[in-house]
C-alpha cells in the first residue's frame, strides 16, 4: 500500500506541475496554492489536510485548453465572459472525480471561484454555502495571484492587499487565517520564493496523513489515463491521441513479441509522450503554415519536458527514455538528442510509428488526413529513414 500511495503522491505532483509549465518557465501556481492551503487547513481543518494539498495541486486542471496559463487572465470580468475560465471549476472537480481517493478534493476544487458576498462563480454561493475547502482554495489563489506583482509585495503589502478582499471575496476568518499563516516564522519568504517552493512539496508531501487508497483500482490505469485526458486537452484536435498512441504501442510491442509485462509499461509511456506539450503555446501547436526557427526550438523542448515530468515519478523512470525519444528518427535527423538506428531505445523506436500513425489519420490543422492505406504506405516509404524497418513493416499489418 506503501508503494501505491508514493505513485499516486508523486503523479499527482507531476501532472500539477505539466500544468503549470509556461512556454520556458514553471510557474509553480499549483504547487503554492497546495501549499498554503495544506498550511491554512492544519489549523481549521486538519483532519482534511490531505484532500486539500491534493485540491490546491489539481484546482485548475480544466483550465488546460486556455491558450494561455489561467494566472495570466487577470480581469475577473473576462473570467464571466469566457466559458473555458467560467466553466473550470466544475470542469476540474468533474476530471478530479475520476481519481477514486479525491472525492473530497474534487468538491473543494468545485467551489473555489466562490466568493463569500456571492458574486463569484460558478454557482453564484455566499457564505457557508461554499465549502469550506473551497474557501480557503479561494484566498490561497488570490494570494499566488498577488505574488506575481511587480515590484513583489512585502509582508504588510501582501496583508493590505488581502485585506481589501475580506467580506467580499472570503470571510474574516479566513483572512485572519491567512495572515496568522503567513506571519508564522519566515514563512512569507519562503512561500514567495519559488526556488523554496520546489523543496517545499515533497517535504510537505512526507507529513501528509496516510491516504486511503482501497478506491483507487490499479496502481497506474485510473490517474494516467486521467493525465493522458488533461494532457490531450489542451488541444481540441488531440482528442484521445495520448490513448490511441498507447493502444496503437501496444499492438505493435505485441506483434513483435514482446513480452505482456512489456507491452503493458510501453503502453504506459504512451499515455504520457506528450506531456512536455502543455508547455508549447498554442499557436504553435496549431499554426498551420511552416514554424520559424525559434518556434521550431521550442516544439523541440517538449520531448525534454515529458523526461522531466516523468522523472518525478519513481515507478515511471524506465519509462523516461522511451516516452522522451518519440521524435528520435532511425536516420538520426530526430529530437532531442539525435540519436539513430539502434542508439533509439526500442520503445521509442515504436511509439515514434504510433505517434506518426495516428499523427496522420486524424485531423490537424498543419497536414492533410490521410487514410490508413496512405498512412501505412508512408511508413513504409519512410522506413529505414525516420522509421525502424523492422517496425514499419509489422505497423503497416497490424495497425488498425
Amino acid at each position: 500500500m506503501e508503494s501505491k500511495t508514493q505513485f499516486f503522491s508523486e503523479l499527482i505532483t507531476a501532472l500539477s506541475l505539466m500544468m503549470d509549465l509556461d512556454e520556458n518557465r514553471k510557474l509553480f501556481h499549483a504547487w503554492r496554492v497546495a501549499i498554503l492551503a495544506e498550511k491554512l487547513a492544519q489549523k481549521i481543518l486538519p483532519e482534511y489536510r490531505t484532500q486539500i494539498f491534493y485540491a490546491g495541486l489539481l484546482h485548475d486542471i480544466g483550465a488546460i485548453s486556455l491558450p494561455d496559463h489561467v494566472v495570466h487572465y487577470t480581469n475577473i470580468k473576462e473570467h464571466f465572459t469566457n466559458p473555458i475560465l467560467f466553466h473550470h471549476p466544475g470542469k476540474s472537480a468533474q476530471i478530479v472525480k475520476q481519481i477514486g481517493p479525491l472525492f473530497m478534493a474534487a468538491e473543494m476544487i468545485r467551489d473555489h471561484h466562490e466568493q463569500w458576498d456571492g458574486s463569484g462563480y460558478p454557482r453564484g454561493l455566499a457564505g457557508n454555502d461554499i465549502n469550506l475547502g473551497g474557501q480557503i482554495l479561494r484566498i490561497c489563489d488570490t494570494f499566488d495571484i498577488l505574488a506575481r506583482v511587480k515590484p513583489p509585495l512585502s509582508l504588510n503589502g501582501m496583508k493590505t492587499s488581502l485585506s481589501a478582499r475580506r467580506g467580499t471575496e472570503f470571510s474574516d476568518l479566513i483572512y485572519e487565517l491567512m495572515v496568522a499563516t503567513i506571519e508564522e516564522d519566515d514563512f512569507f519568504n519562503e512561500i514567495m520564493d519559488e526556488k523554496k517552493i520546489s523543496d517545499i512539496v515533497p517535504k510537505t508531501l512526507q507529513n501528509l496523513p496516510f491516504m486511503d487508497m482501497t478506491s483507487c483500482r490499479t496502481e497506474t490505469d485510473e490517474i494516467i489515463k486521467v493525465f493522458a485526458e488533461v494532457i490531450d486537452a489542451k488541444h481540441s484536435y488531440t482528442a484521445g491521441h495520448s490513448e490511441r498512441v498507447a493502444e496503437y504501442t501496444y499492438i505493435l510491442a505485441k506483434a513483435l513479441d514482446l513480452p505482456e509485462g512489456q507491452a503493458e509499461r510501453l503502453k504506459v509511456a504512451g499515455y504520457l509522450h506528450d506531456a512536455g506539450k502543455v508547455a508549447v503555446p498554442r499557436s504553435i501547436l496549431d499554426k498551420p503554415g511552416r514554424l520559424t526557427i525559434d518556434e521550431f526550438k521550442l516544439m523541440k523542448r517538449h520531448p525534454v519536458y515529458t523526461m522531466e515530468i516523468m522523472s518525478m515519478v519513481n515507478s515511471l523512470k524506465d519509462l523516461v527514455v522511451i516516452a522522451g525519444g518519440h521524435h528520435e528518427r532511425y536516420d538520426g535527423a530526430g529530437y532531442p538528442d539525435g540519436l539513430t538506428g539502434e542508439s533509439i531505445p526500442f520503445g521509442a523506436r515504436i511509439m515514434a510509428v504510433a505517434d506518426a500513425y495516428d499523427a496522420m489519420t486524424s485531423l490537424r490543422p498543419y497536414q492533410r488526413q490521410r487514410s490508413t492505406t496512405e498512412a501505412r504506405d508512408i511508413l513504409i516509404k519512410n522506413s529505414g529513414s525516420q522509421f525502424d524497418p523492422r517496425v514499419a513493416k509489422v505497423a503497416a499489418k497490424v495497425l488498425p
